[in-house]
C-alpha cells in the first residue's frame, strides 16, 4: 500500500512537471526548456541531497550517470516525436513504453504477481494509454503538417518511453545506502550533456524571468520525482511502483483542466477511470 501511495506521489509530481514543461514549451523551445529545467533540478537537489546524507557506491553514482543520459536521450526523443509526429500518437505510445519496461524488468526478476495485481497494471497500462489521447479540443487545435510517417512516429516513442522505462529500472537498483546521491549524479551528468545538445544544433539559451516561472517549476518537480521513485521503489516491487508511476498523463490531463481550462474528452474521462481500477486493484 506505501509503495501505491508513493508512486501516485510520483506520479502526481512528473505530471505536475510536464504540465509546467508543456506551458513553458510554448513559449521557448523545447531543447532550451529541457536545457534550463534540468539546470533547475540540479541546483535544488545539489541544495537538499547532502542534507539527506547517504554513502553511495561506485555502482551507485554509475547507475546515476547511466540514468541520466538515458533519461536525457528519452526527453529528446519525446519532444523530436511530438514536434515531427502527431500527438496522438507518440504521446501514448511513450507513456505506455514507461510504463511497461519497469513492469515486465520486475516480474523477469522474479516478482511474483497475483491476478488482481496483474488485472491492475493490465488497467493501468490501458488508462494510461487513454489518458494520453488528446482530448477533442486539442485535436482540432491548427497543428503543422507532420514531418514523420508512420514509422518513425512509432520509432520515436518507442524509443522515448523504453528510455523512460529504463531510467525507472535504474533508479530502482541503486542501494538503500546510496541516499538520493544518484539522483543528483544523473542531474550532474545531464546538464552537460544537453548544453553540448543545444552547441551542436546552435539553439539560443536565454530565456526570460516570464520563462523561468514556469521553467524552474518544470525541473523542480521532474528532479524531485525522480528522487521519490528511489524511495518508493525501495518500499515496493517495481513491477508495481513502475506502473503507477507512469500515471503521470493523468497529473498533467487534470491540471490542465482545472487550471488552463482544457476539456477532458470521455476518452481521457474512461482513461482516468481504468487508471484509477488499476490503483485499487494494485493496492490489494
Amino acid at each position: 500500500m506505501l509503495a501505491v501511495a508513493l508512486g501516485l506521489l510520483v506520479a502526481a509530481t512528473y505530471g505536475a512537471g510536464d504540465f509546467f514543461g508543456g506551458l513553458a514549451s510554448r513559449r521557448r523551445s523545447a531543447t532550451v526548456v529541457v536545457l534550463w529545467s534540468q539546470a533547475a533540478g540540479l541546483v535544488g537537489l545539489a541544495l537538499l541531497v547532502p542534507l539527506l546524507g547517504g554513502s553511495p557506491s561506485t555502482r551507485d553514482l554509475g547507475l546515476g550517470v547511466l540514468a541520466g543520459l538515458v533519461g536525457l536521450c528519452g526527453v529528446l526523443l519525446l519532444y523530436r516525436g511530438l514536434g515531427a509526429g502527431r500527438m496522438s500518437v507518440v504521446a501514448p505510445v511513450t507513456a505506455v513504453g514507461a510504463a511497461f519496461v519497469p513492469f515486465a524488468a520486475g516480474v523477469a526478476g522474479g516478482e511474483g504477481l497475483p491476478v488482481t495485481k496483474l488485472a491492475g497494471a493490465f488497467s493501468a497500462l490501458v488508462g494510461v494509454a487513454l489518458v494520453s489521447r488528446p482530448s477533442a479540443e486539442q485535436a482540432a487545435a491548427p497543428q503543422p503538417p507532420a514531418r514523420a510517417g508512420p514509422a518513425l512516429e512509432l520509432a520515436l516513442g518507442v524509443g522515448a518511453g523504453i528510455a523512460f522505462g529504463v531510467v525507472f529500472v535504474l533508479l530502482a537498483e541503486v542501494s538503500d545506502d546510496a541516499g538520493l546521491w544518484p539522483v543528483l549524479v544523473q542531474r550532474c551528468a545531464s546538464v552537460p550533456a544537453v548544453v553540448a545538445v543545444t552547441a551542436v544544433l546552435r539553439r539560443p539559451r536565454s530565456v526570460g524571468r516570464a520563462d523561468l516561472r514556469l521553467i524552474v517549476p518544470a525541473g523542480l518537480c521532474d528532479a524531485g520525482a525522480n528522487a521519490l521513485f528511489v524511495v518508493a521503489a525501495r518500499a515496493g516491487a517495481l513491477s508495481v511502483v513502475g506502473v503507477v508511476s507512469s500515471l503521470y498523463p493523468a497529473a498533467t490531463v487534470l491540471l490542465a483542466a482545472a487550471v488552463v481550462k482544457e476539456r477532458v474528452s470521455p476518452v481521457q474521462g474512461l482513461g482516468l477511470a481504468l487508471a484509477g481500477l488499476g490503483v485499487v486493484l494494485l493496492a490489494l
